[in-house]
């Protein structure tokens, strides 16, 4: 069941079936709109799909923009829309007995510049599928580009006269996405040698990324490559959206402003992209903490 069929049927007996009252009902409303907008950031469309760690690491950025008693209602409008699903529909519930964790150190998951330059050249360019997943996970690392954007990558969205994408993402909005030489001169590699060897009569030849049997790019295969990855190289957890977050916290690192940064990340509101200057806060404090004179009390 999608994310949004899911709420709108919950609201919807609360208000008919329960019938409470309107104040509550757009209350809950609030609160599942920012958890349905964090799912699907997270290239999350089914509701059947959310595990127990989407839960609190939704929870834990929540703590980042708003304060313990407004994120403690969210708990209960999510718990109770899980509850309603479990109890109707059978499915499983990633609420129950969750503990809340969350703390305000809670910070999006991201891989530093190192992590980042392993990742990509664990990859063998002389084997085509090796190629084809390095050219996925370095657009999706150098645009910050969603998930669900890149896998729907239509290749009449591409000028690489102008390292320019022409994205269509969250609400339908449009917005232009740069990239850089190398990650335009890998695509266009991809397309012109390998991609032509592997599009057959049944192939959606619109979509950019389509794989050696044929079928176009779906995110279940972005997120196996990268936890086969994780494991590979040893590193820690991470998601395909991780790579996003280490777009957004290297060109802060890098002294981008954080509303370009919004603007890259195609952000509608800039309270979502405030999450990463916490990133830089924490940065900030480990590097003060190693200082000699770092603890000690002024005499």
């Amino acid at each position: 069941m999608k994310v949004e069929e899911a709420v709108e049927e919950y609201l919807y007996h609360i208000s008919a079936v329960e019938q409470k009252s309107d104040n509550t009902i757009l209350s809950y409303r609030n609160d599942l709109r920012k958890y349905s907008e964090y799912l699907q950031e997270n290239d999350i469309s089914e509701i059947e799909d959310v595990r127990s760690e989407d839960l609190q690491s939704f929870l834990g950025e929540q703590l980042d923009v708003m304060n313990k008693k407004s994120v403690a209602h969210l708990l209960t409008s999510v718990r109770n829309l899980h509850r309603y699903l479990f109890i109707n529909h059978d499915f499983k519930n990633p609420a129950d007995n969750l503990s809340v964790k969350v703390n305000r150190d809670h910070l999006p998951n991201f891989l530093n510049e190192e992590e980042m330059n392993m990742l990509l050249s664990s990859f063998d360019d002389g084997d085509p599928v090796q190629y084809y997943q390095r050219t996925i996970l370095e657009l999706i690392y150098k645009s910050g580009m969603r998930v669900s954007e890149v896998c729907g990558l239509l290749v009449k969205q591409i000028n690489v006269t102008h390292k320019q994408l022409r994205i269509t993402g969250k609400g339908s909005k449009e917005r232009i996405v740069l990239i850089d030489n190398d990650i335009t001169e890998r695509m266009v590699y991809y397309f012109q040698k390998i991609r032509t060897l592997w599009t057959v009569n049944n192939s959606d030849k619109q979509y950019f990324f389509i794989n050696n049997k044929g079928n176009v790019l779906n995110r279940e295969y972005v997120y196996e490559l990268i936890k086969r990855k994780q494991h590979e190289l040893n590193l820690k957890n991470i998601s395909p959206h991780s790579l996003r977050h280490s777009f957004a916290t290297h060109l802060l690192d890098e002294n981008t402003d954080l509303r370009t940064v919004q603007v890259l990340l195609g952000h509608s509101d800039i309270a979502t992209t405030q999450i990463y200057t916490h990133v830089q806060t924490k940065k900030l404090h480990e590097a003060y903490d190693k200082l000699p004179r770092a603890g000690k009390k002024d005499l």
